[in-house]
């Protein structure tokens, strides 16, 4: 993949890789028999933290992974961190490098009502390979305000057996941190004590887990084997083994709660359904739902209710594990009882509704339909008329609504629109995160990120001008300080704030630089 770097600017910024939607189901560079814990960025026990975050006008990452309003304040899991605005978008406030945050990913963000969990992670480079690693559970119980944070749960070394019912099954003990991350969570009420929560946390190799302590300790939470498509713990005699190297089922990607004591669980396997507050569990897959007519794949990325004219309607990003399975959205209107899919064949993240519209996240674009009559829709080119920026990426990971506003997460920014009743006709904005220029530093440009990929991402040049009204010329030049480009030529700005406009790597003849 070629790269072009930027040399004529006074500061960059460069990518940056992030933690989100895995791409894959397999389980590699795990070795949960180890003792080598990898180093993590927040070495910590238990630590108790008030947290006053960063104020910007501007977003703290161009990569939105979660939008979850909650009243007046809207929560997002970001490329870096979690952020929040308080004040309908106008300004926002992060976390990025406040403790016990620190400049560790987010892997899984959830919350109910005061009750805010987000899990930590990075990528750790193991064998050449980029490892993804969970650092902890950050948890508030005011709205996030106060923070405690714990380590990754992992087992002890002699953790070797699970009592399910009156089974004593035996358990791979989990006990490092590299593939055992939280991807997903759930926050629901505590069975028998409606006046506390229960969190549950989707830890891939460390498998389904939940805490009634907010985050103090943790017990692992059994899931059906890959040869069972239910198990009970009224029934004796169960022989399997908790091991996410040996069964896909226990591998744990997903969850969401449809009231506090029915839970869906996505994994490697299928879906997962329980109906008594997590003891007892269906499976359902591609297999046993149609073998193509029903869920699409088995691996299942996310899971989210929608309720709609009296009915709670399960939806689940069900992609490709092996063949024949395949990529899709599926969907069951009945509790699970009967299930089919929909827009096949396109890799999906994840999706959220209005009423009866659902809109879907895939790594193809974003798209939109009414439930029922499923008429796709996707979402043309995304253009900020106003600032001239257009959304160059293709993958999309989460949205909200408030009121008729629509919000999208992307890998390139966050857009907004309103919903008309009909597909995509609103106008959007885009929310893009800027490094304000200090006009009193050396530095009044800089392109970001820096170096970039021309074959899918565009690199944007912030400036600076310390007039409001002035005529602008950006001209890009190669090596030989030959003039490659011609950006702006004499355009007219009339603004003293931070300003940028995109260039797509390409010469003034539309060919490849």
């Amino acid at each position: 993949m070629k790269y072009i770097f930027l040399i004529l600017f006074l500061s960059s910024v460069c990518s940056a890789q992030y933690i989100h939607k895995p791409e894959d189901f397999k389980l590699d560079n795990f070795n949960s028999q180890s003792n080598s814990d990898k180093v993590q960025r927040n070495n910590f026990s238990q630590v108790n933290v008030l947290s006053v975050p960063n104020n910007s006008q501007y977003p703290a990452s161009n990569f939105i992974t979660d939008i979850i309003p909650n009243g007046d304040t809207v929560w997002f899991a970001t490329g870096s961190g979690i952020m929040r605005t308080i004040d309908n978008f106008q300004t926002f406030q992060n976390y990025f490098g406040v403790a016990p945050f620190g400049e560790d990913d987010i892997a899984g963000f959830s919350l109910n009502k005061n009750v805010i969990v987000a899990a930590s992670a990075i990528s750790e480079e193991i064998g050449n390979e980029s490892v993804p690693t969970g650092t902890g559970i950050k948890v508030s119980t005011d709205y996030g305000l106060n923070w405690y944070a714990y380590p990754q749960p992992l087992d002890g070394r002699y953790d070797t057996t699970v009592t399910y019912g009156s089974n004593t099954l035996n358990a791979l003990p989990v006990v490092v941190r590299q593939q055992n991350l939280s991807y997903a969570i759930a926050i629901t009420k505590t069975q028998n004590d409606p006046g506390n929560y229960t969190i549950w946390i989707c830890s891939y190799a460390g498998g389904l887990r939940k805490s009634s302590d907010y985050g103090n300790t943790w017990s692992r939470v059994v899931l059906p084997p890959d040869n069972l498509d239910s198990i009970n713990s009224s029934v004796n005699g169960y022989t399997f083994v908790l091991n996410p190297l040996t069964n896909l089922n226990q591998r744990v990607f997903s969850i969401a709660a449809a009231n506090d004591s029915t839970l869906y669980v996505g994994t490697a396997g299928g879906i997962n359904k329980s109906s008594d507050w997590g003891v007892n569990w269906r499976k359902y897959n591609y297999q046993n739902t149609g073998a193509g007519d029903g869920i699409s794949g088995d691996f299942v990325v996310s899971l989210n209710v929608q309720k709609y004219n009296g009915k709670e309607i399960v939806w689940g990003a069900t992609n490709v594990t092996v063949s024949p399975t395949f990529n899709a959205f599926s969907y069951s209107s009945d509790g699970g009882a009967h299930w089919f899919n929909t827009l096949g064949n396109i890799r999906t993240n994840g999706m959220s509704f209005k009423d009866s519209i659902v809109y879907g996240y895939t790594n193809s674009g974003l798209w939109r339909a009414i439930f029922g009559t499923f008429d796709w829709s996707k979402a043309a080119s995304i253009y900020d008329k106003e600032t001239k920026d257009l959304l160059v990426t293709s993958s999309f990971y989460a949205g909200a609504h408030i009121r008729d506003t629509l919000y999208f997460g992307s890998a390139d920014g966050m857009p907004r629109t309103i919903e008309y009743g009909q597909p995509w006709v609103g106008k959007w904005k885009i929310y893009r995160a800027i490094t304000p220029i200090n006009l009193s530093s050396d530095t009044k440009t800089y392109a970001a990120p820096n170096p970039f990929s021309p074959d899918d991402e565009v690199t944007r040049i912030f400036y600076r001008s310390s007039t409001a009204t002035t005529k602008i010329t950006i001209t890009i030049y190669d090596f030989g300080m030959n003039p490659v480009r011609t950006l702006l030529q004499n355009a007219t700005r009339t603004s003293e704030e931070t300003l940028f406009t995109a260039w797509d790597g390409k010469n003034n003849n539309g060919g490849q630089a």
